[in-house]
């Protein structure tokens, strides 16, 4: 890696920071100006020292690491949180909630930390404290760095933060004072000025602080504006894509404006590509390229499958290219954060305004699935052996799910053949990846969340892909309301009626197939399938139903009385 001299060369800041240069930051060796970005914005926020210590916002780092579940950074942060006061606990508060349920974060909860005596300038720096430690924590889930010699994750953790029970609040921003008149000696309006052609409202509400908006224009005009390995236009896309799976409003509106004025895609495509970025008319690569990072996204569910390089390089993208697409998504997660807790208002009208019913699509409050507290996992003490280096305990593993997973792939795939195949590739993804398993759900959801990733991956092979989102069914409405016989077995066959129903479920769709199959066939709990597939346990419990009734209406003609049937039947 590339050094300089001085406090702020792409080491200065880092050696001041940790006192030497950690494995993350050695990582982004191809990216020079993006170590150089970063290290000024961690001399901005943490190293400089105005409203808050550097202890108070090391303790921040850490309990950002800690509601992330972040090893890396909770090894490094580690002893941040010795000897806080009641102060303290406010603004923790504060910021695990910005941390963890940003979409949830309002102007209530700066009212609440200004009643502890906190003014603009110091809840400014915890919010930009958080940010930073959000897109330090995104930099590590996508880089996945070796821990740092001499340093652990297995510290004490002292602090758990907010309640979990949350309430959507609507509230105007900005919540903290803005200046209409800017001063006219920093350098970072001019930059915005001449970038964008105005100073936008998330850089004029932090005017009290110009040397943190001097060092997010430097992360910008490194990170995003150089082409040297993605496109420009590549990287807006991953602006768009993540800030959308934030649901933040004000960087949708933003950035869709921007790409649209680069001619990258018109506003309409822009809509499409937070709508649905797999149904745009940007190129394969390109919609692999978004897949991975909204996996980096803050908002991703936790059981949704880690960020996959290996994927990238198999479109053809290089290792420069897939480094710059985690560190631009950091930076996304950065910049969303800090919005988010200032309140910035929208600089163009939203095309696209995200509310409680993104937050709750059903009309009861659904928890998301980020909070669920997953059940005793009896597979626990396996998995620490593996992760500890005894990898001959994975054999056990195996052997307890690949039935399971077999079932899985059998009925989403078909042919035995592939099946077969996918089953091992299955199995060797979660063997090279047991590592980053951090024990939020259970093993076996893990396990079954990568199987339906595979054989999704394997159908998108075949054929145009169906997404296995939350979303309305097409208008489906089932006719064959009929009484089945009470005994169906002297019916037919035992081994004539399992081939019906193996192929009613192989026709049904996608979505409602793999539903059925966890919930019906594999017999996984509605939690562990809802957790599998990403999705709340109502939406699970809808898509269940319809695909129950489209079964029922395909197997109906051979179940339904005898005595019910057309003479001519």
């Amino acid at each position: 890696m590339t050094t300089r001299n001085g406090p702020l060369g792409q080491d200065g800041a880092l050696i001041a920071a940790y006192g030497f240069v950690p494995n993350l930051f050695r990582a982004q060796g191809q990216l020079p100006l993006a170590i150089e970005a970063e290290g000024h914005l961690l001399d901005a926020v943490v190293i400089h020292e105005n409203k808050l210590s550097r202890r108070q916002k090391e303790a921040i780092l850490f309990c950002v690491a800690d509601a992330r579940a972040n090893d890396y950074w909770r090894a490094l942060y580690g002893g941040a949180l010795a000897g806080r006061s009641t102060e303290d606990s406010a603004f923790l508060n504060f910021a695990v909630k910005l941390a963890k349920h940003m979409p949830w974060f309002s102007r209530n909860d700066v009212e609440v930390l200004k009643g502890y005596g906190f003014d603009d300038a110091s809840i400014l720096e915890v919010v930009a404290t958080t940010a930073l430690g959000q897109m330090l924590c995104t930099l590590s889930d996508g880089l996945r760095p070796a821990p740092d010699p001499g340093l652990t994750s297995e510290v004490p953790v002292e602090f758990r933060g907010t309640s979990e029970s949350l309430d959507w609040v609507e509230t105007r921003g900005p919540y903290l004072g803005s200046q209409d008149r800017l001063a006219e000696n920093v350098h970072a309006y001019s930059f915005f000025r001449q970038e964008y052609g105005f100073v936008p409202n998330l850089y004029r509400v932090q005017n009290v602080r110009p040397d943190l908006v001097e060092a997010e224009a430097r992360a910008l005009a490194r990170i995003l504006l150089p082409e040297e390995f993605l496109s420009r236009i590549q990287k807006e896309y991953i602006v768009l894509a993540v800030s959308a799976a934030n649901l933040n409003t004000y960087y949708v509106a933003m950035r869709g404006q921007i790409l649209s004025a680069l001619g990258g895609a018109s506003l309409e495509e822009c809509d499409q590509i937070v709508e649905n970025h797999q149904q745009s008319r940007i190129s394969a690569a390109d919609k692999a390229l978004l897949d991975e990072t909204r996996k980096l996204a803050v908002l991703r569910p936790r059981q949704e499958s880690c960020f996959e390089a290996d994927r990238l390089r198999q479109h053809g993208f290089s290792e420069a290219q897939i480094l710059e697409a985690v560190v631009v998504s950091s930076l996304v997660n950065f910049l969303n954060t800090l919005q988010a807790g200032v309140g910035a208002v929208p600089d163009f009208p939203p095309r696209r305004i995200f509310g409680r019913k993104h937050l709750y699509p059903f009309p009861h409050k659904a928890r998301p699935i980020s909070d669920a507290i997953p059940s005793e996992d009896p597979d626990a003490a396996l998995v620490t052996r593996v992760q500890n280096g005894d990898i001959d305990v994975f054999e056990e593993l195996v052997r307890r799910h690949s039935r399971r997973v077999f079932a899985v792939l059998a009925g989403l795939v078909g042919n035995m053949d592939d099946v077969r195949d996918a089953t091992q590739e299955v199995f060797l993804k979660a063997f090279e990846h047991i590592g980053t398993f951090q024990g939020r759900s259970k093993f076996s959801t893990w396990l079954t969340s990568i199987a339906i990733n595979t054989g999704t991956e394997l159908l998108r092979q075949r054929k145009p892909w169906e997404p296995l989102e939350e979303e309305d069914d097409e208008g489906f409405r089932p006719r064959q309301i009929k009484s089945w016989a009470d005994n169906p077995e002297q019916m037919l066959a035992a081994s004539q009626r399992s081939e019906l129903v193996r192929e009613g479920v192989l026709r049904l769709p996608e979505k409602y197939r793999i539903v059925v199959l966890l919930r019906d066939i594999n017999q996984l709990s509605t939690e562990d399938a809802a957790a599998s597939l990403g999705l709340t346990i109502p939406a699970l419990k809808a898509r269940l139903l319809r695909g129950r009734l489209m079964l029922r209406e395909s197997l109906a003609p051979h179940f339904i009385r005898a005595a019910h049937r057309s003479p001519n039947a």
